[in-house]
């Protein structure tokens, strides 16, 4: 008689979110840090002057303006913010984005994503009717091209759920992995022969630190034409309640996405748009100081737990730390339940961002806390180690 393979429990981020105090919570990722002041000022002013009403479901066109000339700075695009189908659209959250794409590319299609990935790719592809599919990267976050051509082809050619376009997620969630430019000109070429969808979720290009900087995949050769790319502010901004993203792409490919999230959705929030678009291209040092900021957090954080026996992926990027637990420990589902027991911290087991069980003994730690929350959430890892 064959054995039955039982499917692998994963940990639920928001309910291990809820166990534990502000002060352990090192878990959902989100950014606690305080909001813009000049951001705030902006919105209540908005707010306060009835600027509340429906808007455009291709968002605000002043911040679809400022959101262009960012593009334009810190990627190297060129966006035309008159063109018709829209090459730009302001979405709720980056979530809504990914809602859309799902709702116009995915239904009874799959799409692949890297392991260990983010959950939510996994479930918004799947309650819109699609399937996702995982490649398996080595211990160290490398891949091999001729192997991922190899499952690319095989998806691409069944007949159910036929493979229609790859996740990439730089740097990633939850690894923080900056992939290289050899990295993604082999996802390329992939996409190229096998006429796929890229899917770019580029949360995180501001947290980049490393020697590998953020390159879109959008901007390599004849990837425009097939990349959706999908960005927040949330991170960046420390507005994840705010949910607002954005989207960026050829209009063709785009045309279908504004279709889908003007029913789901209607219209991004009005107010906020307006608020973001004043203060987003105001300050030049805005993004270098963030980045200055997250690094010294990974490297206090980082020190204080390979001091306790943690190994800490060199990712490039600093929102989170992937690291395996210490040795001698191979579950990080019970070792995170340890903490939560004894000194009321937790991280998230990396089990959650994996269908195999190679990252059983890993744990992304979210460091987008207040400095005073990390030194007392290190004070927390050493009591129950200790």
């Amino acid at each position: 008689m064959s054995e039955v393979k039982t499917k692998k429990i994963k940990p639920d981020i928001r309910a291990i979110t809820r166990l534990v105090p502000r002060e352990g919570n090192l878990v959902q990722g989100q950014s606690d840090l305080p909001i813009d002041p000049q951001l705030a000022k902006e919105a209540y002013e908005i707010i306060a002057a009835s600027e509340n009403h429906y808007g455009g479901a291709e968002g605000d066109a002043g911040l679809r303006k400022a959101v262009a000339a960012k593009i334009r700075k810190y990627n190297g695009i060129e966006i035309d913010v008159d063109q018709r189908p829209f090459e730009l659209l302001i979405t709720t959250g980056g979530t809504g984005a990914l809602i859309g794409i799902a709702q116009s590319y995915l239904r009874d299609k799959a799409a692949l994503v890297f392991e260990p990935f983010y959950p939510y790719h996994q479930k918004i592809i799947e309650e819109f009717g699609g399937k996702m599919e995982v490649f398996a990267v080595d211990e160290n976050l490398r891949f091999d091209k001729d192997m991922l051509a190899i499952q690319c082809r095989q998806l691409k050619d069944r007949k159910e759920f036929p493979l229609k376009a790859i996740i990439v997620c730089s740097p990633s969630n939850p690894s923080g992995k900056v992939m290289t430019h050899a990295e993604l000109e082999a996802i390329a070429d992939v996409a190229k022969e096998l006429d796929l969808l890229v899917i770019s979720d580029e949360v995180y290009e501001h947290y980049v630190i490393g020697k590998t900087p953020h390159i879109p995949i959008a901007t390599l050769p004849d990837m425009w034409d097939r990349t959706i790319t999908v960005n927040s502010f949330s991170k960046s901004w420390n507005i994840s309640g705010w949910r607002l993203g954005y989207a960026f792409g050829k209009g063709e490919l785009l045309d279908p996405v504004i279709k889908a999230i003007n029913i789901v959705y209607v219209c991004p929030t009005t107010p906020l748009q307006a608020a973001l678009s004043r203060v987003l291209m105001s300050k030049e040092s805005y993004y270098d100081d963030l980045r200055e900021t997250f690094l010294g957090k990974q490297n206090l954080f980082s020190k204080g737990l390979t001091d306790l026996g943690f190994k800490i992926y060199d990712s490039g990027s600093a929102f989170y730390l992937w690291a395996r637990i210490p040795e001698g420990k191979k579950d990080a589902l019970k070792f995170n339940e340890m903490l939560m027991k004894k000194a009321q911290v937790a991280a998230v087991p990396g089990s959650a961002f994996a269908n195999s069980d190679l990252w059983d003994a890993h744990m992304r730690i979210c460091i987008a806390r207040e400095d005073h929350i990390l030194e007392g959430a290190m004070e927390k890892f050493r009591a129950a180690l200790g």
